[in-house]
């Protein structure tokens, strides 16, 4: 069976994380900083960008894998997937610019939304086969 909404989704994160694990990387190199953020709040900002990602991501692909196995690549699942994305990237982009930023919640509303709505579908469609 293919999943072609999900590999698309879990691609597209890959790139996200590598992205930002490589702004964490060029900071660490520029500030001089191996291990923690050195007291430097920019380095502070992109570690927590990236370790944010990396905690939302994996528990939202599992979910979208799960239900397009159940209920196949539709509508919903894309728009979830496309929602999940726009979120993530606005969390990233707001956050990096600053602490409190519009983004930044926009961000996290979106990524919360996507993985309760998610949660919801996949329990659906389980019941539903059930």
């Amino acid at each position: 069976m293919q999943i072609p909404v999900t590999a698309a989704c879990a691609a597209l994160c890959g790139l996200l994380i590598l992205v930002l694990a490589i702004r964490v990387s060029r900071l660490r190199l520029r500030l001089r900083v191996s291990i923690g953020d050195g007291g430097n709040a920019e380095l502070g900002r992109a570690i927590r960008v990236h370790a944010n990602t990396v905690e939302f991501v994996p528990i939202f692909v599992l979910l979208a894998l799960c239900y397009e196995l159940y209920a196949g690549a539709n509508i919903a699942l894309i728009g979830l997937v496309g929602l999940f994305l726009l979120g993530r990237l606005a969390f990233a982009v707001g956050f990096s610019l600053a602490p409190v930023h519009p983004l930044r919640r926009l961000g996290a509303a979106l990524s919360y939304l996507t993985l309760l709505l998610m949660s919801v579908l996949l329990l659906a469609a389980v019941v539903t086969a059930i």
